[in-house]
C-alpha cells in the first residue's frame, strides 16, 4: 500500500500550504482510492495519489464562489470536481500523462465522471 504524505503534497503543490492538514488528508484518501482503483503499478502509486491529491485540492479552490468571516460561510459553484477536468490544473495534467502511461490509458475513470 504505497501513498503519499501531506508533506510531500505540500512540497508538489505550494498552493496547498497553508490548507488544512485535514483537508489534505481527505484529498489524499480520495486520490488514493481513485489510485488502486485504475491499477497503477505499485511503484507509481505514490507518486499518481500525490499529484491527484495537488489536482483535486487546488481545484476545489477554484470552485469557490464566495466566502465570508462572521459565520464561516463558504459558497460553491456548480461545477463538481470531476476527472473530466484534469487538464485544468498542472497536477492534473500530469496525473493524466501517469494514468495514460502506467494504468491504461484511463478510458474508464471510475465514479469521478460526471
Amino acid at each position: 500500500m504505497a501513498t503519499t504524505t501531506v508533506e510531500k503534497l505540500k512540497l508538489t503543490a505550494k498552493e496547498v500550504v497553508n490548507m488544512p492538514v485535514p483537508a489534505l488528508e481527505m484529498h489524499i484518501e480520495d486520490a488514493f482510492l481513485e489510485v488502486q482503483s485504475e491499477g497503477f503499478p505499485e511503484k507509481y502509486e505514490e507518486r499518481a495519489t500525490r499529484y491527484l491529491a495537488a489536482h483535486l485540492a487546488t481545484l476545489s479552490d477554484k470552485n469557490v464562489k464566495s466566502e465570508a468571516v462572521g459565520s464561516l460561510k463558504r459558497e460553491y459553484s456548480g461545477k463538481n470536481v470531476s476527472l473530466q477536468n484534469l487538464k485544468t490544473t498542472p497536477y492534473g495534467q500530469e496525473y493524466s500523462r501517469l494514468l495514460d502511461e502506467y494504468a491504461g490509458g484511463g478510458s474508464d475513470i471510475g465514479p469521478w465522471v460526471v
